[in-house]
């Protein structure tokens, strides 16, 4: 298992923080635009453009990536903040059934990140045998291999893919596994097949910045605006859609 850096660290990592804050303001733009073209129907093609699809898994890689290099730094509440976490996303399940049955949100990005949080309390122990690079590159791995299950394959894409049993897909129970079920619809879903090989590959990306002596690089690089939305990101996103959608519905109104 790797020692731990016994050497002070800063109490903040701007770069992180304004990386962190690049993720969350695309998430934000994302979902305004989202709100403008396919809520309202501007253009419901959009979400379907190739550059949108690689905006939108992008941003969210980045924003994972980044909360699974944190997570190591706030491990002593890791319990409490996956449990929030989850409460918040079941919150957000509620509300978008009682208000938006449309785009009702299951197992989104909050409940994602919270049962990460919660499993990596298990597996940190385990991990940590793993020397930092190989754990990334099998991290990166599989997310890559694991990132068409919800469509029913594993393998790599149009390279090589292999179709799962139908009967995997039956259970409600492993939808937060990312087998959804016949029928299922989520305006957010974030499995964990996929999704946790991202958060996993920001976990020993940390470890290999901390082997590498590189942490003490990331308390620069500070960017005021960025900086600031990254130690806010909680509540950006909590709150983003009260902006997002009002301002959507009077452009399209407009338009």
């Amino acid at each position: 298992m790797e020692r731990e850096n016994t050497t002070r660290r800063p109490a903040r990592y701007s770069l992180i923080d304004s990386i962190r804050g690049v993720a969350i303001m695309g998430v934000v733009l994302y979902h305004f635009l989202y709100d403008l073209n396919i809520v309202f129907g501007l253009n419901p093609a959009w979400v379907k453009l190739p550059l949108v699809q690689f905006w939108q898994e992008g941003t969210c890689c980045l924003f994972i990536m980044v909360s699974g290099f944190v997570w190591r730094l706030g491990k002593a509440s890791c319990l409490r903040r996956g449990l929030q976490l989850n409460l918040l996303g079941l919150g957000i399940t509620l509300l978008t059934f009682a208000v938006a049955p449309s785009q009702l949100i299951l197992f989104g990005m909050l409940n994602f990140m919270g049962c990460a949080a919660l499993l990596m309390l298990p597996l940190s122990g385990q991990a940590d045998n793993l020397p930092p690079l190989f754990g990334m590159a099998l991290s990166l791995m599989a997310f890559v291999f694991f990132h068409d299950v919800a469509e029913g394959a594993v393998g790599l894409g149009a390279l090589w893919s292999v179709a799962l049993p139908e009967a995997w897909y039956e259970s409600k129970i492993l939808l937060p596994l990312g087998l959804p079920y016949a029928g299922f619809y989520s305006s957010d879903y974030f499995p964990l097949l996929p999704w946790f090989g991202m958060f996993a590959f920001g976990y020993y990306l940390y470890a290999y910045c901390r082997e590498r002596g590189a942490l003490e690089r990331l308390a620069v690089g500070e960017t005021p605006l960025l900086s600031w939305a990254g130690r806010h990101t909680l509540k950006i996103y909590l709150l983003h859609q009260i902006v997002c959608m009002p301002l959507a519905a009077a452009i399209a109104y407009v338009s």
